[in-house]
Parts: C-alpha cells; sequence; structure tokens
C-alpha cells in the first residue's frame, strides 16, 4: 500500500486503477474503504466506455485505516487533514478529480482551496461546515448542530459512549434503530473512535473556511445533499451554493447523510456527470 509522509506519520492510500485520478475522501470514524460501493458503481457505469475510467486513489486520514493517530498535542486541525491529501496529490504529480464526504468533505474543500488549478474538479457530499452556517446567518441550523455536539459529548464526559454513538447515529441516518440494528463487532469498532471524535468535534467547530474562501473558488464544484438529511447538513449545502461561483447543488431523493453507503449508484451516477463535464 502506497504512502507518503505527512506531520512524522505514515500515511497511507489506496491507488486502484489507471486513467484520470479521482481522489475521493472519508468521512470521520472511516477509512478510504468507505467509497467502495461508489467505486464499483462508477465501474459499472464506465464498463463500456474505456475512454472514461480512472485511477482510484483512496487516502486514509489520521487515525483512520493503516494511518496512525495525530501525533502531536494541540488538536487536530482540516488543514492537517489536508495536508495527507495534497501530499498524494502531489504524489500522483497530475491535476485531480477530487471528491469528498462529511468531514472528507470538510477537508477536500480545504485542499481545493489551497491547491488551486491542481483540482480539476471538486465534489463535495455534505461536508463539514458548521462555522460557515453562523457566517451565513444560518443560525437556526447552526444551533442545530451544536446542541447535537454537546449531547455526544456530554454522553463522552458521563463515560457512556454507547448513548453517545446511538443518539449520534439515529439522528445522521434519521431512523430510532440505526445503532441497535448494527452488529457488535460494528459497534465495537465505532466506539474504539470515540475519544478522536473529540478531536472531529473540535476541528469541525474551528473549520477555517470563510465564505471569501468560498467566493473565491474557481473550481467547478459539485455539491450534493439528500432529500432526507438533517437541517445543518442542508443548510451547510446550500451556503456552499449560495458562494462558491461554479457550483451546482444536486439532491438524491429519499437519501441521508451516508449516502456514499446508502446511494452509491446515484453518487457514482452524480460524480461522472459532473467529471465528464469538466473534462
Amino acid at each position: 500500500m502506497p504512502s507518503v509522509a505527512v506531520h512524522g506519520v505514515t500515511a497511507h492510500y489506496a491507488d486502484l486503477g489507471q486513467g484520470a485520478p479521482v481522489v475521493l475522501v472519508h468521512a470521520a470514524t472511516n477509512h478510504g474503504g468507505q467509497w467502495e460501493q461508489v467505486r464499483a458503481a462508477m465501474a459499472d457505469c464506465t464498463a463500456h466506455a474505456p475512454d472514461t475510467c480512472f485511477r482510484y486513489v483512496l487516502p486514509d486520514l489520521f487515525n483512520s485505516g493503516k494511518t496512525a493517530a495525530w501525533p502531536r498535542p494541540r488538536m487536530l486541525t482540516f488543514d492537517d487533514e489536508a495536508d495527507i491529501v495534497l501530499a498524494v496529490m502531489a504524489a500522483i504529480g497530475a491535476p485531480v478529480h477530487l471528491a469528498g464526504h462529511s468531514y472528507g468533505g470538510a477537508v477536500a474543500l480545504r485542499a481545493a482551496v489551497r491547491a488551486g488549478s491542481a483540482v480539476r474538479s471538486l465534489c463535495l457530499i455534505e461536508p463539514g461546515g458548521c462555522p460557515l452556517l453562523a457566517a451565513a446567518g444560518r443560525r437556526e441550523a447552526y444551533d442545530e448542530y451544536v446542541s447535537v455536539m454537546a449531547g455526544f459529548l456530554s454522553a463522552l464526559d458521563r463515560s457512556d459512549p454507547v448513548t453517545a454513538w446511538r443518539d449520534f447515529l439515529n439522528y445522521y441516518r434519521g431512523s430510532p434503530d440505526a445503532w441497535d440494528s448494527l452488529d457488535l463487532e460494528t459497534q465495537a469498532k465505532i466506539l474504539a473512535k470515540s475519544e478522536s471524535q473529540r478531536q472531529v468535534y473540535a476541528a469541525q467547530m474551528n473549520n477555517p473556511t470563510t465564505l471569501d474562501e468560498l467566493r473565491a473558488l474557481e473550481t467547478e464544484t459539485l455539491i450534493i445533499t439528500g432529500g432526507q438529511t438533517t437541517a445543518p447538513e442542508r443548510g451547510v449545502c446550500e451556503v456552499l451554493e449560495s458562494h462558491v461561483p461554479n457550483a451546482v447543488l444536486h439532491v438524491i431523493a429519499g437519501a441521508g447523510h451516508p449516502m456514499p453507503t446508502s446511494h452509491p449508484a446515484q453518487i457514482a451516477a452524480a460524480l461522472l456527470r459532473h467529471i465528464k463535464a469538466v473534462s
């Protein structure tokens, strides 16, 4: 598995296929393998069009997959995570199509802001961006996000990670049984991420991306949201649509926040249309 050195850590990434490079950045508590269903669906779509084959590059962010935890005493930031993406892009050595989901969407956006023309196209699937809600005057959606975060952290402080994750997953998946429907092995893997979720929330609340940076972003950008998502996630997508000059908002009917796994074919189709339009 190839790797790059970032902040003293060996950051690993999968490098699969041949063609125009597509870098896919995973959500929090996940890893590059999150994109397997989307990648398979994209391969199905291009099976009869060899001129549209792709090289899929799937980095593992800090404390994810095969990449070790953030090594420094200060809190992890989105720019630190973006350093992994930028290092992988440098290793590729060619402009890339860049996509990210949730936490990974916020990371991808930071990389795009910093990389300029090295990003041929950008796809953001309900990216994190809580401070953008406040900056754009979306106070109700901002307060809802902060309330969910506060409930999660309060449960952790009470040494009750099961309640923290049950409420978290039930909220984001729009189902009162989301947590209880998981098998014990999956629950255990999620519970093991409890303390690192504090870093995730710290990064979210200190997201450095500004409205002015959005207005200055020249990359052709596809923003994807779900028809059944939460108010904060939809709000961030609408803020991006209204501030990024070359942005298009696409809604996947019936989808909630975990779209790369719940609606991979629809994500793949939208991403392929976007890449082809830019290319």
